[in-house]
């Protein structure tokens, strides 16, 4: 029985070591590895949305536990293939790979965006900011930081020089911070008072800030933030129609059941990998 095995495995290598599909896209974050917040894949989930919709360019987000027996570079190019990233004959997709156990990250990029987003450049994202982050642990950090960059570099930006991220990095937390406000206005959007909002307002004043005119000015915010979006998610009810995504209406974002899959790109080959 074991020489069988080993024959069978001599004459059909690709088959025992071939690549093993992850699954089928769910959305532009996918999750395998089950690494990520729930709120970050939310928010970077609409933002993809939207930047597909806007420019026609498709980024998608993939972590898996494990390569089992390929090598970050194949396995990348197979799921690219597999997903069909980006549009038909623009090849305008990329692909951020992440491997947990093996501690392995691949920026994989369709030919249509390798004059934009470079070998060096893919290798300068993953060294000097998910690289630093994944290393303090901060996954979530390091995969938004690294999908700012490389959304800037699609719209003409230059990559930033001596970028770092992984320790106090302000630019860590903006994603968070955005997250917060959406999230709080989704809540405070369909009350029908305003003083929650001063509350809440009140409790972060309070937290981050200190003396009373600072907290009292934190409250004027909450009060006069809490107004604004309750009026704008009562004005699109009352004309019929949906509100806003950003107040708790609107196209969602996540593994929802809409997500039509890729466009049938393919890979240029193009990219970098880099280990942590």
């Amino acid at each position: 029985m074991r020489w069988s095995a080993l024959v069978f495995s001599l004459i059909f290598p690709a088959i025992v070591l071939g690549y093993i599909s992850p699954g089928q896209p769910m959305g532009f974050v996918n999750d395998f590895a089950k690494v990520l917040k729930p709120e970050t894949i939310s928010s970077l989930n609409q933002r993809l949305t939207q930047f597909a919709e806007d420019t026609s360019n498709e980024i998608t987000v993939v972590t898996i536990p494990k390569l089992e027996d390929e090598t970050i570079e194949t396995y990348a190019e197979k799921l690219f293939q597999e997903w069909k990233i980006g549009k038909e004959k623009e090849d305008n997709g990329l692909l951020l790979l992440v491997s947990l156990e093996d501690k392995e990250v691949r920026i994989e990029v369709g030919y249509g965006l390798e004059s934009v987003v470079t070998d060096i450049d893919s290798g300068r994202i993953i060294r000097e900011i998910i690289v630093p982050a994944f290393r303090a642990g901060n996954y979530d950090g390091g995969i938004n930081d690294a999908i700012n960059i490389i959304i800037g570099l699609i719209g003409g930006e230059e990559l930033p020089s001596g970028v770092e991220s992984g320790g106090e990095n302000w630019s860590n937390f903006f994603p968070y911070a955005i997250f917060i406000l959406i999230y709080f206005a989704s809540i405070l959007g369909r009350s029908k008072s305003w003083w929650a909002g001063g509350i809440i307002g009140g409790v972060l004043g309070f937290i981050f800030l200190s003396g009373v005119l600072f907290i009292g000015l934190s409250i004027l915010v909450g009060l006069v933030f809490d107004f604004l979006v309750s009026r704008a998610y009562k004005n699109a009810v009352t004309r019929g129609g949906v509100p806003p995504w950003w107040i708790g209406g609107g196209r969602g974002g996540g593994h929802s059941g809409g997500f039509g899959g890729f466009g049938g790109g393919m890979s240029g080959g193009g990219g970098a990998s880099g280990r942590w």
